[in-house]
């Protein structure tokens, strides 16, 4: 969006309005390949009834299917991988002259996405990639061939970012990668989490890090000390398991072991002081027994994860997994899935239940109506987990924070009501 904005052209916030219009689409699993084609289906039909020129898609899809969807998909004017999106505004030079653009070339061997950005999460906000590509191997997944290897991007490039990002009013930097856990290995052999949060902890006005998608293989002592005593770094983290049986997690080249785990969740208990976690977890897997099945229900029972994702194995073409024996029947993976997804149901109200009554810092990100606000704590991720609403008469600013004592639950989220200081 800073690309496009630098060239000239103007961001609008409605589709009807837009002239050119470009998808980030995901190419990882059946169902949201599905969802990203049909909305390059649907948002085309605005050529024949709205102010639509140019339609351009960009991302894994692209990136994994580009000369696919460019042969097949005439709706489409440009396919661009994401080694290419740099080139935005030549590509849409291109189709300004009335000729279609594909742009899709190997992935890069270093962190490129730099730059300003527009940022487009609620105020108070912001999102800060660390890592691009993933080393991992693991045999479910496509990623790997799609965004290439791991390249960290430097601690001083992150910096900047993080204070430009300060500057422009965010408080809360939600750190992310496909593995962040394995940040800066291939810059100098070891992993350089615990001093980039260390840099990114002396950044005025920033007041939460949060960390989501920590690989459990690459969390050691100096990642666990980091969260447990610097004081921006959140007690939140988000750590996909993906399974609990040794014979399954092996299977999926994960690198470790149920005791692995069992250990890693133990320790991070007893040295983080209010310890969130959040995980992932895949049922179906080709060859999972009752037996190794119920190795994971158990696992998620005695765990009391404060919030869980699931979802079933899906065969990803080029992947070792999608052509392995005993695939698994579609129903078992649906009755799998909704046994745990039942099961954290019941572990995440009570985690929710427990909260009753404390006073939390709450990031304030929306409003639904002139007493009623939307914000989130620091025990909830954006997008991903439940948000707390806020009753409050008083104005409260989008992008701030605001004392808050949690009164009730409604289903995944929290009602509270804005503590009135002044009158204290």
């Amino acid at each position: 969006m800073a690309l496009v904005n630098s060239a000239g052209h103007k961001i609008v916030n409605a589709l009807e309005r837009a002239d050119a219009v470009i998808i980030n689409t995901c190419g990882f699993i059946a169902a949201a390949k599905e969802e990203s084609i049909q909305t390059i289906l649907e948002t085309a039909e605005l050529k024949s009834g709205g102010m639509l020129k140019y339609l351009v898609a960009t991302g894994c899809l692209a990136q994994r299917y580009g000369k696919e969807l460019f042969d097949e998909m005439p709706e489409l004017d440009a396919v661009i991988g994401i080694s290419s999106f740099a080139g935005i505004n030549d590509v849409l030079a291109v189709l300004e002259k009335g000729e279609r653009c594909l742009s899709v070339n190997p992935p890069p061997e270093t962190f490129v996405e730099k730059g300003r950005r527009v940022i487009s999460t609620p105020p108070g906000s912001a999102y800060l990639k660390i890592v691009e590509g993933c080393n991992n191997h693991c045999t479910y997944c496509a990623i790997p061939s799609i965004r290439g290897q791991l390249r960290s991007r430097p601690i001083p490039e992150l910096l900047e970012e993080a204070a430009l990002l300060a500057e422009q009013g965010s408080k809360e930097l939600v750190v992310v990668a496909q593995d962040t856990a394995n940040y800066g290995f291939d810059l100098e052999g070891h992993f350089l989490l615990p001093q980039l949060l260390k840099e990114l902890n002396n950044i005025n006005n920033i007041a939460w890090i949060r960390l989501l998608y920590l690989h459990p293989a690459h969390i050691n002592d100096a990642v666990i000390d980091s969260v447990a005593s610097l004081d921006k770094v959140i007690p939140y983290l988000d750590i996909p398991v993906q399974h609990a049986s040794s014979a399954v997690l092996k299977r999926m080249n994960r690198k470790h072991d149920y005791q692995h785990l069992e250990r890693l969740t133990n320790k991070l208990k007893q040295r983080i002081e209010g310890l969130v976690l959040r995980t992932t977890v895949m049922l179906g897997f080709p060859g999972e027994t009752e037996e190794e099945f119920e190795e994971l229900y158990h696992y998620v029972e005695k765990g009391e994860f404060d919030w869980l994702g699931a979802f079933s194995f899906t065969p990803e073409e080029g992947t070792v997994a999608a052509s392995l024996p005993d695939q698994i029947d579609e129903d078992l993976k649906n009755y799998r899935l909704n046994a745990i997804l039942e099961l954290q149901k019941k572990i995440t109200r009570r985690k929710n239940i427990a909260r009753i009554g404390s006073k939390e810092k709450i990031l304030v990100s929306g409003q639904l109506s002139s007493h009623l606000y939307t914000g989130r704590g620091y025990f909830q991720a954006p997008e991903v987990d439940g948000i707390t609403l806020i009753k409050s008469s008083k104005k409260l600013p989008r992008g701030e924070f605001v004392p808050v004592r949690l009164a009730g639950v409604r289903k995944y989220d929290m009602i509270g009501e804005l503590i009135d200081e002044s009158a204290q």
